[in-house]
């Protein structure tokens, strides 16, 4: 029997929070995957439209099995397949998320770097392969997470020593490494930006095609510098509850029923705030990018048009009559 009152409100806002944040999330998501595939020959765009995918995927699969446990028994202890792969198959998701977003802020720190050798780094076959090579490191990297969690006394975690190993796993290469890389390249890439002084370098003979894709390309790192900030804020407190737990635990600190319910808590908002940035990525791209916002509204147009059946006004100016 709970103690406090933090298990009731922990249930709340999983029941409206997540949902809230699964719903509203992944309707921005498939916006940015329809958007961004359009320009997937950007290496930051891939970057961005891979995130994407992978974290609506997390956060639609999270967020269902955390609904459903609401009020029904949770299926991870019930089947130790589903248990481990959970664990695992969410781990590897929201790894390759996180760091896809390391290599948008390293790709838009090389493109700021007035260095033509770099940039060939920037090329879209570059930036197919990094994606693939980032998705394969995590499925071989982390597939201890498949063989050493279980269920014990009806609870599907990581146990024993395994149980401190990774705390300090998921301390450091979720909560410490993604926003330290995050935020030096991004820290770089803006440095350079301020220091190049914005300026447009046009190619050939087709200056004005280059200064829109000079323009876009600012747009994203500047999106990408938002999603920046946005992650620190909400990465910082991780580390530290899981720590604190798992290094008490480790040491037999006897706790009472309340401070456990809190530790659970204050480990659960962790977990949620990790959850707003896979669900918010579209509201902050629209909110700080005026090319995303005329992006959203042309497409929005073309929605329109098609549900009311209108073809597309033909803009082309007749010929002068002579």
């Amino acid at each position: 029997m709970a103690v406090t009152i933090l298990p009731l409100i922990q249930a709340q806002i999983t029941l409206y929070g997540m949902s809230t944040l699964m719903i509203l999330g992944n309707i921005g998501n498939i916006i940015i995957i329809i958007l961004f595939y359009r320009r997937r020959q950007n290496s930051c765009a891939m970057y961005l439209l891979c995130a994407a995918i992978v974290q609506s995927a997390t956060l639609t699969f999270n967020s269902v099995i955390n609904l459903y446990g609401l009020n029904h028994s949770d299926p991870t202890v019930n089947s130790l397949f589903l248990c481990k792969f959970r664990a695992y198959i969410t781990h590897i998701w929201n790894q390759t998320g996180r760091y896809l977003t390391v290599l948008a802020c390293i790709d838009r720190y090389i493109w700021t770097a007035n260095n033509a050798h770099a940039r060939l780094i920037n090329r879209p076959s570059t930036s197919r392969c990094l994606t693939i090579i980032l998705f394969l490191f995590w499925h071989i990297f982390s597939i201890h997470i498949a063989v050493l969690v279980t269920i014990t006394n009806g609870i599907c975690s990581s146990f024993g020593v395994y149980y401190v190993i990774y705390q300090v796993y998921a301390a450091t290469f979720l909560g410490l490494l993604p926003p330290i890389l995050m935020s030096i390249f991004g820290f770089l890439a803006y440095h350079n930006m301020k220091k190049l002084h914005l300026r447009v370098r046009p190619i050939g003979n087709n200056g004005d095609d280059n200064s829109i894709t000079h323009r876009r390309d600012r747009d994203l790192l500047l999106m990408v510098l938002t999603e920046v900030v946005i992650y620190v804020v909400t990465a910082i407190p991780y580390p530290f509850i899981v720590l604190e737990v798992a290094v008490t635990n480790y040491m037999g600190v006897i706790k009472s029923s309340q401070r456990i319910e809190i530790e659970n808590f204050l480990n659960s908002i962790a977990l949620t705030l990790f959850s707003i940035t896979y669900g918010s990525r579209f509201y902050t791209y629209f909110a700080v990018s005026k090319a995303f916002r005329k992006d959203c509204k042309t497409l929005f147009i073309k929605w329109k048009n098609h549900v009311l059946g209108r073809s597309p006004i033909n803009r082309t100016p007749r010929a002068r009559q002579l």
